[in-house]
């Protein structure tokens, strides 16, 4: 269980948190990103992935759902932001996902919790000021 709770003042600040953090997120990890809309997310999945020897572009899936990463480890970033049929999560074979060889790393976690294994680490991302945030493990 990761237990962490840091305020970051900038973008760097966040991606620097999440690369020295980002040993702890282990393969058959399955973690839950919840927060408002521009709190952190996407820019810490971009240093959780840099931490793990990925290098290239990180997108946000808002509009593809699903973008998988080979970094150290296979790393899954859903996006649930867009997609609120819990049906449609499942026929893309979202259960598949959830195996002891993947990272998988869920923003808007909260639209799909019904499906979701009682396993999942919640990570919270607080908007405090225009580039300060909170984010801490739940």
């Amino acid at each position: 269980m990761i237990q962490f709770d840091k305020n970051t003042d900038s973008s760097d600040q966040t991606i620097l948190l999440a690369k020295s953090l980002s040993s702890k997120f282990k393969p058959g990890g399955i973690y839950g990103f919840i927060g408002d809309l521009a709190s952190g997310k996407t820019t810490f999945i971009k240093g959780l992935l840099s931490g793990l020897d990925f290098v290239g572009m990180v997108n946000s899936p808002t509009f593809t759902l699903i973008n998988e990463y080979d970094a150290k480890h296979k790393v899954i970033h859903i996006d649930c932001y867009r997609e609120k049929n819990i049906s449609r999560w499942i026929q893309l074979g979202l259960y598949d996902y959830f195996n002891p060889n993947n990272i998988v790393l869920i923003e808007w976690p909260e639209i799909i919790e019904s499906i979701l294994p009682k396993n999942v680490q919640y990570i919270k991302f607080e908007n405090i000021d225009t580039d300060k945030r909170r984010i801490r493990s739940l």
